[in-house]
């Protein structure tokens, strides 16, 4: 098991309260993202390309330019608007020392290209999050399954930091980064656009009818096909959207759409090794307790203006505690057993092996004893110490707390913040005893 250095901390939960959620402009967003406190020094160097494990061949977007990640004269120019564009020494001198800051910034003013971005700004800064805001990062998987993978599929967490941890681990591993996909609908301003295509991101398009967002999936996989035929490798979310109800499962749609109909040849050419992701914490579970509640009473449920981005922001600063991930072998297509749709058998296979390498916590088999589950099903979850239970208590209080303001009982939040952090071992246990 390999680890990246971090301060080990008592459990501090600070959850945002949504009752009073607010619509957050694209300047208040970018001020939120700067506003963290490191927790050490973060002392930035220029670090030379031949050691960041980036691919030795440009790839090709010919074709694909509109939703590509920016590389190129393009790149350089974005680089530079983007760092002009905000007093960074101010901001961030907010919670680091003038000399750090002026750090970061030159680290940024030496660098002209995204490799050399990702390496000497995104990195550094990576690793001083992870650091702030979990109690230990740990990934396992021999190195085979890494320097294998093209399309590295995983259950989803969190939309900036699932692909940006994954990420460290390869460059770490001297190998070359993934590109990204993101949904259009997260890209709320043109600095958060170049920001995040600047990182390796391709951006998927989620607007339109159910057709035309048919067909932007189709173009999804016919670009994704194209790159990693050059080599790039690729992160993608098995699903769209988090599971709010803690029940990560695999899309049959998309099996489907990366095999383009359940053709064998051009899935196993994807080299699909799927990366199980297991927080200990979810920052963002009181806003899913609510939205979940609200849509059992209501029926319905309505986001406010900028939850998408508050929910980003809160995923990325919040509390995590430990996070691990393991890196499973690629996952070579299957014919189905009988009664069953490919897309669907297929699915199910990619969530046995994220399942199986799926890292559980003391959290969980709380969340679990509260509301009956059997001791089978616990069984992959550690026994709490005292700690974790004080832990637990602490952070259950603080959910009701909030929500009991808005006319939840605490019976109401109780129930439904453990059904969601106790999903996991539920849908493991019916996946791997059917």
């Amino acid at each position: 098991m390999r680890s990246w250095p971090a301060r080990m901390r008592g459990m501090a939960f600070s959850w945002m309260g949504v009752g009073s959620l607010k619509p957050m402009s694209s300047s208040a967003l970018k001020n939120c993202l700067l506003s963290f406190s490191a927790s050490k020094p973060m002392r930035p160097k220029v670090l030379p390309n031949v050691s960041c494990g980036m691919p030795k061949a440009e790839v090709n977007h010919t074709g694909f330019e509109d939703m590509a990640p920016l590389k190129g004269e393009e790149a350089a120019k974005a680089l530079v608007s983007l760092r002009d564009g905000t007093d960074w020494v101010l901001q961030l001198g907010k919670v680091l020392s003038q000399e750090q800051a002026q750090g970061l910034l030159a680290a940024w003013n030496h660098v002209d290209d995204v490799e050399g971005f990702q390496l000497n700004v995104v990195k550094p800064f990576l690793e001083a999050l992870a650091d702030k805001t979990t109690s230990g990062f740990t990934w396992s998987g021999e190195l085979s399954s890494l320097k294998s993978g093209l399309l590295f599929l995983t259950n989803h967490k969190d939309i900036v930091l699932d692909p940006s941890f994954l990420n460290v681990v390869l460059l770490g591993q001297g190998l070359p980064a993934t590109e990204i996909g993101i949904g259009s609908n997260l890209l709320a301003s043109p600095w958060v656009n170049a920001l995040v295509r600047l990182n390796r991101c391709f951006v998927v398009e989620r607007s339109g009818s159910a057709r035309d967002r048919y067909q932007h999936s189709l173009r999804t996989a016919a670009y994704i096909r194209h790159i990693t035929a050059q080599g790039q490798p690729v992160w993608l979310a098995h699903r769209e959207g988090r599971a709010k109800d803690g029940v990560d499962a695999t899309a049959p749609a998309l099996i489907r759409t990366l095999s383009d109909n359940g053709h064998l040849e051009t899935w196993d050419a994807l080299r699909v090794s799927p990366v199980s992701l297991s927080y200990e914490w979810d920052p963002c579970d009181g806003m899913k307790v609510r939205e979940l509640l609200m849509r059992e009473r209501d029926g319905d449920y309505t986001k406010a203006e900028g939850e998408d981005q508050r929910s980003m922001l809160l995923g990325m600063v919040g509390d995590k505690g430990r996070v691990h991930f393991h890196f499973n072998n690629a996952v070579m297509w299957e014919d189905p057993t009988e009664g069953s749709r490919p897309e669907q058998h297929m699915a199910a296979k990619v969530d046995e092996v994220l399942m199986t390498g799926m890292r559980f916590w003391p959290n969980q088999r709380l969340c679990g004893e509260w509301i009956g589950l059997d001791p089978e099903v616990l069984a992959p979850a550690p026994e709490p110490t005292q700690a974790d239970r004080e832990a637990w208590k602490t952070r259950l209080s603080s959910i009701t707390g909030q929500l009991e303001a808005e006319g939840w009982s605490e019976e109401q939040v109780s129930r439904k913040w453990c059904e969601i952090t106790s999903a996991p071992l539920t849908h493991r246990h019916a996946l791997l005893h059917k």
